[in-house]
């Protein structure tokens, strides 16, 4: 669903760190937008401008390279469903024939460290993989029309209207805010759509960098009937490992396998079993 009446005629913050001191995060970015209603021919759907993107990255047979949505601390597949390292290294040994030498974590914030001392996402993802290299982006990440990117560390981004972020046609894209759109629109999102609440949520994790604020977003949707954001929330709280976390990830796995939902299942299963 694209809530494209959304748009507003006014420029408004729409990104800023939250309790993040550690992140590298400074100034101001402002990113061109369009609307679709003034210029449907060249004004493009940011998720489809990412895939296009995307698509457009070089090949290169000695480089894996790897796309998706990162905060951070974690990463995302298409479904918003979070993904463990683990996960990330098994899907990627298949790739890893002899012909290639490196990894390339193609997602904003993969190379850099989310607290002192901590791992970036990237140097995980080189020891799960036996230590074979991978690089990461050191920021937000922008993609260009002919897949050439840079990154950019603005502690509040700027853009024109507020709902679906859209883009000038060949204009470039903050990858961030292809997901984090939702965040920003959340109080005018309908509060029963549990998918629209679920993409909410991770987009404050995406792009809003608030990771305590994405876990509660989670579990609201979750209790409106999300097995995605019910798994979500159960693995970032297993991850956080505070007091009682543990028994709630647990209730949130059930939660999401009582809908059939696979993924928590066999996670539910590996968890209890571990007991």
């Amino acid at each position: 669903m694209r809530v494209t009446a959304l748009l507003l005629c006014l420029l408004v913050p729409t990104a800023q760190a939250c309790e993040n001191s550690h992140l590298p995060l400074s100034g101001t970015v402002t990113v061109p937008t369009c609307s679709p209603q003034q210029d449907p021919e060249h004004c493009i759907y940011a998720g489809k401008a990412l895939y296009q993107y995307m698509g457009a990255i070089p090949d290169n047979d000695d480089v894996l390279t790897i796309g998706l949505h990162a905060s951070p601390w974690r990463v995302y597949d298409g479904d918003m469903r979070i993904l463990t390292i683990e996960e990330l290294a098994t899907s990627s040994r298949a790739s890893l024939n002899g012909k290639v030498e490196r990894v390339e974590l193609i997602g904003s914030w993969t190379g850099v460290s989310p607290a002192p001392g901590a791992p970036s996402l990237a140097q995980r993802l080189s020891a799960a993989l036996g230590g074979v290299p991978v690089s990461g982006e050191d920021g937000f990440l922008w993609l260009s029309s002919d897949g050439s990117r840079r990154t950019t560390r603005q502690a509040f981004t700027l853009r024109e209207g507020g709902g679906s972020y859209y883009l000038p046609k060949d204009e470039a894209l903050l990858v961030s805010l292809a997901a984090g759109w939702f965040a920003q629109a959340q109080d005018v999102l309908p509060e029963n759509d549990a998918n629209l609440q679920m993409l909410a949520a991770a987009g404050k994790d995406i792009f809003l960098l608030c990771p305590d604020e994405a876990l509660a977003g989670f579990e609201h949707a979750a209790g409106i009937g999300s097995a995605i954001a019910a798994y979500n929330a159960a693995v970032m709280r297993m991850e956080r490992g505070h007091a009682g976390d543990r028994t709630a990830a647990l209730a949130l796995l059930e939660q999401a396998a009582a809908q059939g939902d696979e993924k928590s299942k066999a996670l539910l299963s590996l968890e209890t079993a571990s007991r």
